[in-house]
């Protein structure tokens, strides 16, 4: 009996078993029997399949290799692995088959880890996977997201299938931030001389529509053309999702009415696509003729339609389409019943949305989300703080949506005392530094009067809009609070020249600044390095009487030193009478770390020491820079050791990262990689981009290259990786290896941030990026540039030209 390849043939492979079994004489072997449990396999036939295992154990069968095989492959195939595994046990000494069956029903049972604990075992016996075992191990890799093995294990196989190749593409298609990898594993595919198929375009294409890369995704589908599997319908709705995603809906509608044998998959995509891109009338239209052709909506076809219909404000028409649902039982659909509560809830119709709430069994946040904003927005204030309280009390963990909307809520109807318990429910699910969130919450403190609070959730907002509501909702101009807030906002949110802006309209409305007030605005300066700014607030600072308080004092320090004027920070730091602050020191010893003198650091310290004033973590912190300037090492790592030891003081990641660079800039890279092993934290990438730059001062290539491959695994958009690493290979004379680390760059479509400088003349600074075409004087410093490159062309004393202009 032939061993059946396709459904129909297992279908008749068993009506030819149980012929065998009813006609006289006849007596089927164990061939007959592993062929028929192959035929209950592809069918699913559990029920079957069982009474052919009982057949085999009656007859003697069941241990015997064919028949062993094929009923371990069945319970897999049928998802029993209980009864797959006690079979497993039984066979004296398994083959790749009987290894390869028992991997891949963990991994469609979704059993991944015990796949993988399978194929070690497998090997530890000495059994070597083949192909399929291979592609098995792969796809279990690609589903834990462990990708970077799946790729390595690919890498490995001596010729790798296009199903292998297919499942480390869909996998990288499907991980977020991991999309462009996709082109690369397929240009390796094809230079291994792979025929791509219908999967592997559309994973391509999936990828693609995700960071809508229109270049790439046009090319893919015309390879897809090229190879005549365009008109697959499998491939059909991906190039259809991908120009939707672009907003080239045109293309999306030539690829939709060229297709042949559209199924409900490219029906949805080009339903969706219409409402996606504005085009709710023709969503509507074609939703007709789907219904003249008698085809057969789903949940996804309601649930672009009734967004159509809340868009296009038709209650009418969505009524109606709410009706089809009902006709065709899918309003019980948890997605579409979320759509038509939605569209109730935006065509203001409340208690309608409040019946079709009422009437979803198992309800999910958006559920909820759909009710609360429609209450709100329906100026049922009170009652969607209710459903909110309820929401909670249904164990269904509210998100910014539902925040956002009550907080609001709570600031129209002036609830503050409710507005204040659910910024702690915010506060407890980690929601407050989202946007929408913070502004709402801006917005009830500053209507009540609260501009404290409104400053510090300011503080952790970053949109400087934030700082203009609440400049606009408090009317008092002259509430030093206020101003102070803004300022704060700016400052510690990088928007400096806001913060100057603010500063100096804060004055003209004669509000006179305390304390806090100048050390955000001389955080401001140090941000912009804005000597000449930071001089007039220090004039400022002297002319209130602030120049002997500690926290002005600091911030002078810090803004001199930040700006490379050292000896104004040292006269800054002389001018203060009471030297007792700790803030005060470090502010010093850090200021003349990072200006590269070391001893003068080294001095404030023994000084700091002198004068029994406790040090903290900012103080070590500075130390261990000016040790690592001065090339200090054992005095570093005396007080490296130290802070736990005799301090008291648990080391951060920043102090690691300054003793990494101590032992780097010293030479001692073996040493700081068992510094980076021995951490209790997992190593960011400051510490791995510090311990890498001093693998390329040392000229150390394969430390490096292992410190760039976990930095680019860590944070794979980072282009300094590349660079450090480029520029290491570089050093090293190794041109080759620095021209592939430029290209896995630019393969990756990492950018790098243009380099910037800057200038202040008067009141106005201007700042230059690298390549900048939108300066208004872009045409005359051009022209200057070339003069000076064509100056650096001709003078003798500029060596290697062009490794300059390349650098």
């Amino acid at each position: 009996m032939a061993r059946p390849n396709n459904p129909a043939a297992a279908a008749a492979a068993f009506e030819a078993f149980r012929h065998v079994k009813l006609s006289a004489g006849e007596r089927p072997d164990q061939f007959d029997l592993a062929a028929v449990l192959s035929a209950c396999a592809r069918l699913g036939a559990l029920a079957s399949g069982t009474q052919v295992h009982c057949d085999a154990v009656k007859r003697g069968f069941s241990s015997g290799g064919f028949c062993a095989a094929a009923l371990l492959n069945m319970y897999a195939r049928c998802s029993r692995m209980g009864d797959a595994r006690r079979v497993f046990v039984g066979i004296a000494c398994p083959d790749a088959v009987c290894w390869t069956s028992m991997i891949s029903g963990y991994h469609r049972a979704g059993r991944y880890q015990e796949a993988l604990s399978l194929i070690s075992r497998m090997v530890t016996m000495g059994s070597s996977p083949d192909q399929v075992t291979c592609v098995t191990v792969i796809s279990t890799l690609a589903s834990l997201r462990r990708l970077e093995d799946a790729t390595t294990l690919l890498k490995r196989m001596p010729a790798p299938s296009p199903v292998a190749w297919n499942a480390v593409i869909s996998g990288y298609a499907q991980q977020s931030g991991s999309e462009h990898e996709v082109f690369g594993l397929y240009k390796d595919m094809k230079r291994q001389g792979q025929w791509p198929s219908r999967s592997t375009f559309a994973s391509m294409l999936s990828a693609a529509a995700n960071v809508t890369a229109f270049v790439e995704g046009q090319q893919v589908h015309g390879a897809a053309v090229r190879y005549g599997l365009d008109t697959n319908v499998f491939v059909g709705s991906s190039p259809i999702n991908l120009y939707v995603k672009c907003g080239c809906i045109g293309e999306a509608m030539r690829v939709f009415d060229f297709s042949c044998g559209k199924n409900i998959v490219m029906w949805n995509a080009m339903l969706n696509g219409l409402v996606r891109n504005e085009l709710q009338e023709e969503a509507i239209q074609m939703f007709r003729y789907m219904f003249r052709l008698g085809l057969e909506a789903d949940e996804f076809t309601f649930v672009s339609v009734l967004g159509a219909c809340a868009y296009m404000g038709s209650h009418c028409l969505g009524r109606q389409v709410h009706c089809v649902t009902m006709k065709n039982f899918m309003d019980a659909n948890l997605f579409v019943a979320n759509a038509t509560l939605d569209m109730y809830s935006k065509f203001g119709a409340i208690d309608d949305a409040k019946t079709i709430f009422n009437l979803i069994a198992y309800k999910d946040s958006v559920s909820w989300n759909a009710l609360i904003v429609g209450l709100a927005h329906n100026e049922e204030e009170e009652e969607a703080i209710h459903m909110l309280k309820q929401m909670n009390l249904d164990r269904i963990t509210p998100d910014e949506v539902s925040l956002a909307t009550v907080i609001n809520a709570c600031s129209n109807i002036r609830a503050t005392v409710t507005g204040k318990q659910i910024h702690c429910l915010a506060v407890k699910y980690n929601i407050c530094s989202n946007h929408a969130v913070g502004s709402s919450l801006i917005d009830l403190y500053s209507k009540h009067g609260d501009i404290d609070s409104s400053r510090k959730v300011l503080a952790q907002s970053k949109m400087p809009e934030d700082a203009n509501k609440l400049l606009i909702e408090v009317p008092d101009h002259k509430s030093l609070l206020e101003w102070t807030a803004i300022i704060s906002g700016y400052a510690q949110n990088g928007y400096s020249s806001q913060s100057f802006l603010s500063f100096w309209r804060m004055r003209s409305y004669d509000v006179h600044s305390d304390e806090a007030t100048f050390a955000s605005i001389l955080k401001a300066c140090s941000e912009m390095t804005s000597l000449t700014d930071g001089k007039e607030i220090h004039g400022l600072i002297v002319k209130s009487g602030f120049d002997s308080y500690e926290t002005a004092s600091s911030s002078l320090i810090d803004m001199y030193s930040k700006c490379g004027d050292i000896t104004s920070s040292f006269e800054a730091f002389k001018q203060v009478k009471n030297k007792q602050g700790v803030t005060l020191w470090n502010s010093m010893i850090v200021g003349f770390a990072k200006n590269g003198y070391a001893k003068e650091a080294l001095l404030s310290f023994q000084k700091m020491q002198e004068s029994q004033i406790k040090l903290d973590e900012i103080t070590f912190l500075g130390f261990l820079t000016a040790c690592a300037h001065a090339g200090l090492i054992s005095e570093g790592w005396h007080y490296f050791d130290s802070m736990s030891k005799v301090y008291g003081l648990m080391p951060r990641l920043d102090h690691y990262a300054c003793f990494i660079d101590l032992l780097g800039r010293g030479g001692l890279l073996q040493e700081a990689q068992e510094v980076i092993n021995q951490m209790p934290f997992r190593p960011d990438g400051v510490i791995l981009a510090t311990y890498l730059a001093a693998c390329r001062m040392h000229k150390d290539e394969e430390r490096g290259k292992i410190a760039a491959n976990k930095l680019a695994e860590l944070e794979p958009q980072n282009s300094s990786t590349y660079v450090l690493l480029s520029s290491l290979h570089a050093v090293a004379g190794n041109w080759s290896e620095a021209k592939i680390a430029r290209e896995a760059m630019r393969e990756k479509r990492v950018t790098k941030f243009p380099g910037c400088s800057w200038i202040t003349v008067g009141n106005k600074t201007s700042s230059f990026f690298v390549h900048d075409k939108k300066h208004p004087d872009s045409l005359s410093i051009y022209e200057n540039l070339d003069d000076l490159t064509g100056m650096m062309k001709k003078d003798d004393d500029v060596e290697d030209y062009d490794m300059l202009i390349s650098a």
